[in-house]
């Protein structure tokens, strides 16, 4: 009854709007501060560009009579980070000549809410988006709450030399890590996607979740937190790579707040590039982070309490994690049920008759062979398929499944199929298991993709004919985790294992979608024209396609370009 109750109340919480506040627009502003900065070019730390950058910012600050301080970076010792067996990067001691710009604004006393933005860029960027913009954000914001003092202390930083390491926000958090409650670094702000909540660690619980949604509600904006982003932050928070990340590995309670990507790609290919400019800076997120930061700093910072999951699709609304955990593990004892007495034909045993490892092996040897004609299309580049991640996808799913249909009617032309129970078996117990050792391991964010497909593959056999629908169900996990956004995303970041081929990544996932479907066939035999000639024509035709879609897939980069330049080798001039 806790968990209906928990979850009627994020129902209506989701459905029921929260009061708005009306906030005047200070977007013109920002955008003037982005074009004053980025404007005149890269500003790599400890230079005289540096320099004048942190000079413009105090001359604002000045004009609003705002006070501020200078204070020292000096030699700062970086750590070494390890994280998912991988040598990240070694110890460093590094020295900064540019200094931290605090500002403190509201009441004395007690721990304040922190808000950092690096004022410094790569060598070759001009450094709008990462990190101009969030400069901007944070300047008005100091006017803002000069005018109108917050109810509680508020910390406004700007950081130096973040693009070193860090290494400005390593130094306050040594000096200042406890007086603050809760800080949040602003980077890579003012993109065209979504507002996105990123760093929050497991020192970030529920209530800390909430009072971010509610300061969303009021601020009139959506904020997302993709479940990956807050896998990876819980699982291996010294991966953080913005300022925050000082301060998780302080214990100090802390998040990221970026736009996740340009132009309808969850990536910025203009990142540290000479393309990073002010034309490309969105009126409306930086209007949004600014309305976000002032709602947080009306509302006093919560005390932590519980452990939180940010829905990925209702707005602003977070429920208690136990929901979610407790949740898979009920889906999953419903999967095991369903499994205990499936629904079996009598077969007459008049001739030896294939089963589930004959259609396993049917399998890999689709799999090799739509492996081979990957291989062969993609030439001497080593990832086409990121550049055109749908048309890879459509192509080598149609190829895999068309040398699937030809081998097996191939083969049933000898022996009879048979194993439909089998075959519903391994479609529920293959996203389960994964499910399972996601939940085990801390990942819950992850597991119900996995374990709500299993309990639609568990199903489909009690439905007889009316079951393909939950068949099609078992290909979401394959949907969700191969989106290109999302593949793009995992690759731009790193988490993506470049050795591997596509086509392993599509067999992979996509085996229990295969599996339930197999199990559909075999229960629910077709005869007649469909199954002697139409199957086979249809799946010749898939091979066919696919191979074209592959052939004709854009592919911007040569080897070399995308070799030296990843993905952005993209935006490259004169790459097209």
């Amino acid at each position: 009854m806790r968990v209906v109750a928990a979850l009627a109340i994020a129902a209506v919480a989701a459905c029921t709007p929260s009061p708005q506040v009306e906030y005047d627009d200070r977007s013109d502003a920002i955008l003037g501060q982005v074009r004053a900065l980025a404007d005149r070019g890269p500003r790599p730390g400890d230079t005289a560009q540096s320099e004048a950058a942190l000079a413009y910012i105090e001359h604002q600050l000045d004009a609003a009579g705002i006070a501020h301080v200078r204070e020292p970076v000096g030699t700062v010792e970086l750590p070494a980070i390890d994280a998912m067996g991988t040598h990240v990067r070694s110890a460093s001691r590094v020295t900064s000549r540019d200094p931290n710009l605090v500002v403190r604004l509201g009441p004395a006393g007690g721990h304040a809410l922190l808000v950092m933005a690096h004022y410094d860029s790569v060598p070759a960027s001009p450094g709008a988006v990462d990190n101009a913009a969030a400069v901007g954000v944070l300047i008005e914001l100091a006017r803002v709450l000069a005018a109108s003092p917050p109810p509680q202390p508020v910390i406004l930083v700007f950081t130096a030399n973040e693009e070193r390491g860090l290494v400005g926000a390593e130094a306050l958090a040594d000096h200042h890590a406890g007086e603050i409650g809760f800080a949040i670094a602003l980077d890579l702000v003012g993109g065209t996607g979504a507002l996105t909540l990123n760093g929050a660690s497991e020192l970030v619980g529920r209530a800390e979740l909430a009072w971010i949604a509610a300061a969303a509600d009021r601020a009139g904006v959506i904020v997302r937190a993709p479940p990956p982003h807050r896998v990876i932050s819980r699982r291996w928070p010294q991966l953080e790579r913005s300022d925050h990340g000082a301060f998780t590995r302080r214990g100090v309670r802390a998040v990221h707040f970026y736009h996740r990507g340009q132009d309808g790609d969850w990536i910025d290919l203009a990142y540290h590039s000479e393309r990073d400019t002010t034309a490309r800076v969105d009126r409306r997120a930086v209007a949004d982070q600014l309305n976000l930061l002032r709602a947080l700093a009306s509302s006093p910072i919560p005390p932590h309490a519980g452990d939180g999951f940010w829905l990925p699709v209702v707005a602003n609304t977070v429920v208690p994690r136990w929901t979610l955990v407790l949740a898979c593990l009920v889906l999953a004892a419903g999967a095991l049920a369903l499994l205990r007495r499936l629904p079996t034909r009598t077969i007459a045993r008049d001739r030896p008759r294939l089963g589930l490892a004959a259609g396993l092996g049917c399998f890999v040897v689709a799999a090799l062979a739509t492996y081979a004609i990957e291989r062969g299309v993609s030439g001497d580049h080593p990832a086409p398929w990121l550049h055109a991640p749908s048309s890879w996808l459509a192509g080598e799913t149609l190829v895999l499944a068309g040398v699937l249909g030809l081998v097996t009617r191939l083969v049933a032309r000898w022996w009879p199929w048979t194993g439909e129970r089998r075959y519903t078996v391994v479609a529920t117990l293959v996203p389960l298991a994964i499910g399972l050792l996601l939940l085990a391991a801390g990942a819950a964010e992850l597991a119900w993709i996995w374990i709500v497909p299993a309990v639609f593959g568990a199903l489909a056999p009690r439905l007889g004919r009316f079951g393909l629908p939950c068949v099609l169900a078992l290909a979401a996990p394959a949907i969700l985790v191969l989106w290109p956004a999302q593949l793009r995303e995992a690759a731009w970041n790193g988490f993506l294992p470049g050795a591997l081929p596509l086509i392993a990544w599509i067999a992979v996932l996509g085996a229990p979608a295969f599996a339930g479907l197999a199990a559909y066939l075999r229960a629910h035999p077709y005869a007649g024209p469909l199954g002697t000639l139409v199957l086979p024509l249809g799946c010749a035709l898939a091979i066919v396609v696919g191979i074209g879609v592959l052939a004709n897939a854009p592919r911007p980069c040569s080897r070399s370009q995308f070799q030296q330049f990843q993905l952005a080798c993209e935006a490259r001039p004169g790459v097209h």
